[in-house]
């Protein structure tokens, strides 16, 4: 540094000098010794810098490309990390849909199959049921059957016996009418 001091008060000194001498200092004009000296100057200033300036900041350049280039891919990785991430939840949700679909249809399919199961137990309840009236009413209509064919029995005894006069005993008219009641028809039987 402090020879770049040195090299550019001495060329100032010498442009002073050289207008000193009673040429008249203009910009626009070339002189050759300041030609000279700028270019020295300028080389001398491009090796200073070169060896004191250029090399560090292309350390830091290069340092810095690289850092940049690492956290670039650490950003790819970290991307590539995140897409595998949501794949995998994707993967993961759609199992999940599967399985509650699956789920649903079971369950759809159970319920299905109890209402069914249900429906088939009350047929066959209201079936019983049905079979159970049928036989109390028949049984109600033998019975009621038979009542009647006793009551006719004794209306017709009763008849007999104000008829006859009370020539033949109470079994004996019994005796015959239902000795007729059995010789009836069948179909005739039915009908009492």
């Amino acid at each position: 540094m402090a020879l770049l001091y040195e090299v550019s008060t001495s060329a100032a000194s010498m442009l002073a000098g050289s207008a000193g001498e009673g040429e008249s200092f203009s910009l626009m004009a070339v002189h050759p010794g300041t030609l000279i000296w700028t270019i020295i100057i300028f080389v001398v200033l491009l090796l200073v810098l070169g060896k004191l300036l250029w090399k560090p900041v292309l350390k830091a350049v290069g340092e810095r490309e690289k850092r940049i280039r690492d956290a670039l891919d650490r950003a790819d990785k970290a991307q590539a990390e995140a897409e595998q991430a949501l794949e995998q939840q994707k993967q993961v949700l759609d199992e999940q849909r599967r399985e509650a679909s699956a789920f649903l249809a079971r369950a759809k399919e159970e319920a299905q199959e109890a209402g069914n199961e249900l429906l088939q137990k009350a047929r066959q309840e209201a079936g019983e049921l049905v079979e159970r009236s049928r036989r109390q009413i028949e049984e109600e209509k033998t019975r009621a059957l038979a009542e009647l064919r006793t009551q006719a029995v004794d209306l017709a005894i009763q008849a007999a016996g104000h008829l006859l006069s009370k020539t033949l005993d109470e079994e004996s008219h019994r005796r015959i009418v239902q000795e007729y009641i059995d010789s009836l028809p069948a179909h005739l039987k039915a009908r009492h």
